[in-house]
């Protein structure tokens, strides 16, 4: 049984971090008690301390090796901005795929009310008793409610796309790509699947940028993402491999790719290069700080290159 680890108090959480090697050159150590204390939480900014490395031998074995605390917090800043940008990225792509969907069913000729019957006769039992969780759990929410009491068990799927998370959003998305036989959206579905991983972890505000070690990922981005990266001028095959062998950065990478072909706005597409260049120029700000760590440079390089050549700024 694992031992309980005790909760430190601000003073002993300074304690252990300089006994682990990590400064306070830039931050003083009064000062990173008032971020643990207001800003940020021990656990969660200590988390990025895994994209160092430690001593391997000599009197600073197990150590961190050129790790401040000042880093750790760059890092947790970046990480924020990147999740709120991520956040509204999902929020485009949630729209414009609605939009692909009804634009596909009133193409193909559909009523609208039995593409959404025979998805949910698709479903297992457990699948099927998720759905009507889902969907009755807002039936007292003011937003949807009213939608919920109007068309009950008989849903058009202009209502059922207002009612149903993002997650089976992209499972009904599946269903609509085989129905309608396209590729295009059988591909974009398995893509969407991934999306869906980095907009929960966004949207839940958990760490994204604290752990880019490669080989931590267990499949390959899809073809259609990896082919698109390969028409990124600056980037060596090998560096394509290596970075999307880590799971964060090939969720993130597929993030940016599915909004580069989904979202048709101009306007919101000019929005999205704004907030996306303003992350390259935030990621790059104190690159400085990390010139003795390949893994974050090269990371932020890579991510900064993928942003310039999908979304420019204008």
């Amino acid at each position: 049984m694992r031992k309980n680890k005790p909760l430190l108090t601000i003073d002993e959480q300074i304690d252990h971090l300089k006994e682990n090697g990590i400064t306070f050159n830039i931050m003083s150590e009064d000062k990173a008690k008032d971020y643990l204390r207001y800003n940020n939480n021990y656990f969660k900014l200590t988390s990025y301390r895994k994209n160092f490395d430690k001593y391997q031998a000599g009197k600073y074995i197990g150590k961190y090796l050129d790790l401040d605390f000042g880093y750790l917090v760059d890092l947790a800043v970046i990480d924020m901005e990147l999740r709120y940008i991520f956040v509204q990225l999902a929020l485009d792509i949630e729209h414009y795929i609605k939009m692909q969907l009804m634009r596909m069913t009133e193409d193909n000729q559909e009523n609208g009310y039995s593409i959404c019957k025979d998805f949910e006769n698709s479903l297992n039992q457990k699948q099927s008793d998720r759905l009507n969780d889902e969907i009755n759990r807002n039936k007292n929410n003011v937003y949807c409610g009213n939608l919920v009491n109007k068309y009950c068990d008989n849903f058009p799927i202009w209502a059922f796309l207002e009612l149903i998370p993002f997650g089976r959003l992209v499972y009904f998305y599946g269903f609509c790509a085989k129905r309608f036989n396209s590729q295009e959206m059988e591909d974009r579905f398995y893509a969407l699947k991934t999306c869906n991983q980095i907009r929960n972890a966004a949207a839940h505000s958990s760490c994204i940028i604290n752990e880019l070690k490669p080989y931590t990922a267990d499949h390959e981005p899809r073809y259609i993402v990896r082919q698109a990266l390969s028409q990124i001028p600056g980037i060596s095959k090998g560096m394509r491999k290596k970075k999307l062998s880590n799971a964060r950065i090939q969720q993130i990478i597929t993030l940016l790719y599915i909004h580069s072909q989904c979202v048709t706005s101009k306007g919101v597409r000019r929005r999205s290069a704004v907030l996306l260049n303003e992350l390259s120029r935030r990621m790059m700000e104190n690159i400085d700080y990390y010139k003795n760590n390949d893994l974050i440079t090269s990371s932020f390089k890579f991510l900064t290159k993928i942003i310039d050549f999908w979304f420019p700024s204008v």
